[in-house]
């Protein structure tokens, strides 16, 4: 199980790096279209002008990409507490060792994104990607102490 909880980390922290390599419009090229249909959808659903709601994509766009960040920040936060978890006694300690290796990680796929065109590094984002692995670390924490209470 080591290696495949191993396997799975490295392999999310490649997607993470190739997500962060897309270039802005590659990017864009992603969301944009989601938030269009997100726009269509509500407008359809609740009879609102769909140019009063396309006036706000910008808000959209914006939910959709920090959501992807969370989320990618969120397993990712899942994948580290599990490889070393297999290494030691699952503990606060360890859950902040997780929690500084997920921000380290977040640091330099910021870092990476200024090298990136039409892209730009964000301590915001740093800090969103932080706040995701710190909750699943320690959702991950609660529900395997509650598992292993009994144990």
């Amino acid at each position: 199980m080591k290696k495949i909880n191993i396997i799975l980390l490295v392999i999310w922290m490649i997607i993470i790096f190739l997500f962060s390599s897309e270039t802005g419009a590659e990017s864009s090229g992603k969301s944009d279209p989601l938030a269009h249909n997100i726009v269509s959808t509500i407008s359809e659903l609740t009879d609102v002008d769909y140019d009063k709601l396309y006036s706000k994509i910008d808000i959209v766009i914006t939910i959709i990409r920090k959501s992807a960040h969370f989320i990618e920040y969120f397993i990712l936060g899942i994948l580290v507490i599990r490889v070393l978890k297999d290494y030691n006694n699952i503990s606060n300690k360890l859950c902040i060792i997780g929690l500084i290796i997920c921000f380290l990680y977040s640091c330099s796929d910021e870092i990476h994104q200024i090298f990136v065109p039409d892209r730009s590094g964000e301590l915001k984002d740093v800090l969103l990607d932080t706040s995701a692995s710190c909750i699943s670390i320690y959702v991950y924490y609660y529900i395997y102490k509650l598992k292993h209470k009994n144990s």
